[in-house]
């Protein structure tokens, strides 16, 4: 019952914004991953060395206008596809926090993922000059230089181990889009359990269906690649 209401509220709120229901604004990103082997999660991707041309999404959750606060949106595309989605967070990872900037504070993904060794949150530190909130300045701080983003495995009793380096480096055109889903693109041994993998995977799909949008593969292999989009309509991004 919950997760159709969370599903049937998604799609209402697609359709209201002609856009997806939460982080309606945004930039779609290229970049590269750089992957330094130390991350023993059980995900290839995560734990193997390695460099990777990757999709990211940096967005407003609330849509919050002008420079007003708000949580924040982090989302990478990985080969597999495997979606890594993070928001502002606070001091601990699992505390979401609005920020006024894209660069002012962590990411984090909030719930812990269920690892073979233990819960595990995936926190984002960034790197770099500070960038207001607003999508529209992006292609223009990444103009003068790259962003960074230190990809972290953090847990409870354990001190956070260094995952990979997410480097952003150019916008990409306004009309591409892609369907990011953590719970659809996930890995067996990096989940979400339980009633919240439920009402998030009906939330998801709700969006998706609310603006009309397909499930985009994406990066398909577990190689090396170049990420591709597909062309949709402007009302149609993220």
């Amino acid at each position: 019952m919950a997760a159709d209401l969370a599903g049937a509220l998604s799609e209402l709120g697609a359709r209201l914004r002609r856009g997806r229901a939460l982080h309606p604004r945004g930039r779609l990103l290229s970049g590269t991953l750089e992957v330094t082997g130390a991350g023993d999660l059980g995900v290839p991707v995560l734990d193997e060395p390695g460099r990777y041309e990757v999709i990211a999404r940096l967005s407003k959750g609330g849509s919050l206008p002008g420079r007003l606060p708000d949580v924040l949106g982090l989302a990478t595309r990985l080969p597999g596809p495997l979606d890594i989605l993070l928001s502002t967070c606070g001091a601990a990872p699992w505390l979401l926090w609005p920020r006024a900037g894209f660069t002012a504070g962590p990411y984090s993904s909030v719930v812990p993922y269920l690892t073979h060794a233990g819960p595990v949150w995936l926190v984002a530190m960034p790197e770099g000059e500070n960038v207001p909130a607003r999508p529209a300045l992006l292609p223009e701080a990444l103009a003068r230089g790259p962003l960074l983003f230190h990809l972290l495995a953090a847990r409870r009793d354990a001190p956070a181990r260094h995952l990979a380096t997410l480097t952003v480096r150019t916008t990409l055109p306004e009309s591409t889009d892609l369907s990011f889903d953590p719970i659809r693109h996930g890995h067996p041994a990096l989940r979400i359990g339980g009633t919240l993998a439920r009402l998030r995977r009906h939330a998801y799909g709700g969006s998706r269906r609310g603006r009309h949008a397909r499930l985009d593969e994406g990066l398909s292999g577990a190689e090396p690649a170049r990420a591709s989009v597909e062309p949709a309509r402007a009302a149609d991004r993220l």
